[in-house]
């Protein structure tokens, strides 16, 4: 079986402050990288245990730049940097993939009393695909929808793995700390997520064919209201954006993946 894991750093155990934890450079980075590590060789171990043959990782957190790759397991790849989800090698993979995997996720900006909340970028209040309210968990499962792959596992803060089964279901999921507000939580040790994560992501590969994949209907269309109107603005020189308000812009295409990474890689990228 071959999957696909893509890897974020908010929602792994132990991280609960951006400042001091999650961005590079911080004072406590070094330290997060290792618990996201653990986090992401439980879920290749609890993988390999369940079957699989091939994991593809994506370093999804800022630069891309996370994973230590002298002590990530020798059964994966590894893509690093920001490489969109558009190009034939990566479309490839997905079209290959028998199912996906998140660790390390957080919920959607402005959940009330959720962890490090945000939807990829810090400038976004909402994003709805096809009227839906989601954040990066589901827009993330919708592009592997429409490659025709079923998320079959999630790992992360409490508030992530609500986010996660009210949208999508009976995903397995392992809470790894539970959110007391934007800027702390109750953590677990290393050692009891590490065999948790490891335990369900096992699990999941052994139920792997109860999973259909989260494909919403074509056309595709994106409405992302920012927090402030500077952010609208710029993304109107985007082709295809249209502004609607003040704060809101939208987008719509047949081609999920192409329209959304074109639209999040400016959003990032045009600052």
């Amino acid at each position: 079986m071959k999957i696909i894991l893509l890897a974020d750093l908010e929602g792994v155990s132990g991280v609960v402050d951006n400042e001091q934890q999650a961005k590079p450079g911080a004072p406590l980075y070094q330290e997060a990288r290792e618990y996201l590590l653990s986090d992401v060789s439980a879920v290749i171990e609890g993988a390999l245990d369940g079957g699989a043959t091939e994991i593809t990782i994506f370093d999804m957190h800022y630069y891309g730049l996370n994973l230590n790759l002298s002590k990530i397991h020798p059964q994966t790849w590894v893509f690093m940097g920001k490489p969109r989800k558009i190009y034939p090698l990566l479309k490839e993979i997905y079209q290959k993939a028998d199912g996906f995997m998140m660790v390390g996720f957080h919920a959607m900006a402005q959940t009330p009393g959720g962890l490090l909340t945000h939807t990829y970028d810090h400038s976004i209040k909402s994003l709805y695909l096809n009227g839906i309210l989601m954040g990066e968990i589901g827009m993330e499962a919708a592009i592997a929808g429409f490659y025709g792959v079923p998320l079959i596992f999630v790992a992360g803060d409490s508030k992530g793995t609500e986010e996660t089964e009210s949208l999508l279901g009976d995903i397995p999921t392992v809470t790894v700390k539970w959110a007391v507000n934007e800027h702390s939580a109750l953590c677990l040790p290393i050692e009891v997520t590490h065999n948790e994560i490891r335990k369900t992501a096992k699990e999941s590969l052994e139920r792997i064919a109860e999973f259909k994949p989260y494909a919403l209907e074509p056309p595709y269309h994106i409405e992302v209201e920012f927090f402030l109107p500077e952010k609208a603005e710029k993304m109107e020189k985007l082709a295809g954006v249209a502004r609607i308000d003040e704060l809101t812009v939208q987008a719509q295409g047949d081609d999920l993946p192409l329209l959304w990474e074109e639209f999040i890689g400016f959003c990032q990228n045009y600052q």
